[in-house]
């Protein structure tokens, strides 16, 4: 009985003890990446300011489900079906898109995408990252450490495809 009581304490303090490291972590995650394309912005806009052509150029959308559920991609309030994520367009101006992805089992994520051209290299800059909001559950502040181990690689794999797609 002594040893049932010490194991009940043990994992209660411990849970408690994550809790409150948990809590001491910012309650989002933002991950992001940005790469330079040697084209201009009007070219990379195409790719990246029209959800339904995100297809091209985003990791693993190639081989995804793609379904328009609205007759506009790129108006707010537009979205579409990628894979298994709902995307639905927040805002969209020339230089900027915030949208949100809802999957089947996971949390929304707030996506950006913001390009800015330098004239003097010739070059746009694409800007990209994802914020997703994080409960105060002490696995998911805890895993939130890895989110940039496992969403940068694929963001990076993304981009260079669509510096690829792009044409320089």
């Amino acid at each position: 009985m002594r040893y049932v009581k010490f194991f009940i304490i043990s994992i209660v303090s411990l849970f408690v003890l994550l809790t409150v490291i948990g809590l001491l972590m910012p309650s989002f995650v933002m991950v992001g990446r940005s790469v330079e394309i040697k084209a201009p912005i009007d070219s990379v806009r195409f790719y990246t300011n029209d959800p339904a052509n995100w297809r091209y150029w985003i990791n693993g959308a190639d081989t995804s489900y793609y379904k328009r559920l609205t007759s506009s991609t790129t108006q707010k309030g537009s979205k579409i079906i990628l894979g298994t994520y709902t995307v639905t367009v927040l805002e969209n101006d020339a230089d900027t898109i915030f949208t949100l992805w809802q999957g089947q089992s996971t949390k929304e994520q707030i996506n950006k995408l913001d390009l800015s051209y330098n004239s003097t290299i010739d070059s746009t800059i694409v800007n990209w990252a994802f914020q997703q909001h994080l409960n105060w559950y002490p696995w998911e502040r805890l895993g939130a450490m890895l989110y940039d181990k496992v969403y940068g690689p694929s963001m990076e794999a993304s981009l260079n495809k669509l510096k690829k797609v792009c044409g320089k």
